[in-house]
């Protein structure tokens, strides 16, 4: 876009008469040309871009969830602890997992020795010193919650990001929310026993951390929770789950024998 400097033409025709005695004689004096000024070309107009809206922690949250879930399989490094009445069980676990839909086979180790606990389309097993046990009853073990790591997460509330945090050499961003409470109960790795002295949901509590590296998906995932018992002791229980492999399936292996034994539990 061209803008027009104004400028001024003097060019015109000047007549001069010349009278002579004797004689008639006419001149025309030469028009002066005056040079138009130079021709400038006005700067273009600046468009600003459009700028987009900050993503909300809320919204990195729920994305981190989502973009974790949909990579399905992960090797996880877990630890649960639950303290009842001062009564504290520590199991850790490790394994694969399929989020999508609940699968994986983990290896446990708590103060008792060492289990193993498969779960796949054809069933629910757990290896006990040598043996297969074909577990039936929903519920029955405590450390099943690990085989669904992002349970209430994308039910999150009161997202805060806290900033940058290094997870095993990974440079990572750290939110904190609120869960439902609610869950507490049923996701933290409480025994059936554990759960018979709880006093219900008020004043229970369920805190939430993940970490997200630099491709928006979860490496770690703690949770906290509290509330208190029929005789108003404290309860509290700790869940914690390191994410590695994401998408890299592995196969489950499933013992033939194993739904031939019922488990004593």
């Amino acid at each position: 876009m061209q803008r027009l400097l104004a400028y001024t033409a003097s060019a015109g025709l000047v007549a001069t008469a010349m009278l002579a005695t004797g004689c008639s004689t006419s001149a025309t004096s030469e028009p002066t040309a005056t040079p138009s000024p130079a021709l400038t070309e006005a700067p273009s107009p600046t468009i600003d871009e459009p700028t987009q809206s900050p993503t909300s922690p809320r919204e990195t949250w729920l994305t981190a969830v989502l973009d974790t879930e949909q990579a399905d399989a992960a090797t996880m490094d877990i630890q649960l602890i639950t303290n009842v009445e001062g009564f504290e069980r520590i199991t850790a676990g490790e394994g694969y997992v399929e989020m999508l839909q609940g699968y994986g086979d983990i290896a446990w180790t708590d103060d008792l020795g060492a289990t193993r606990e498969v779960l796949t389309a054809n069933g629910h097993f757990l290896e006990l010193d040598g043996t297969w046990f074909s577990i039936e009853r929903e519920g029955a073990l405590p450390t099943t919650v690990a085989f669904d790591p992002l349970t209430g997460l994308a039910e999150a509330t009161n997202v805060v990001e806290i900033g940058t945090e290094d997870v095993g050499g990974l440079t990572t961003t750290r939110l904190d929310a609120d869960l439902d409470a609610r869950i507490g109960i049923s996701s933290m790795g409480f025994s059936e026993e554990e759960r018979t002295v709880f006093a219900g949901d008020t004043g229970a509590s369920l805190i939430a951390t993940i970490w997200i590296d630099d491709t928006g998906r979860i490496v770690r995932v703690l949770r906290e929770y509290s509330t208190s018992s029929l005789d108003g002791d404290p309860i509290r229980a700790t869940s914690l789950f390191l994410v590695n492999n994401l998408g890299e399936y592995q196969p489950i292996d499933v013992p033939e024998t194993a739904d031939a034994i019922p488990a004593p539990v």
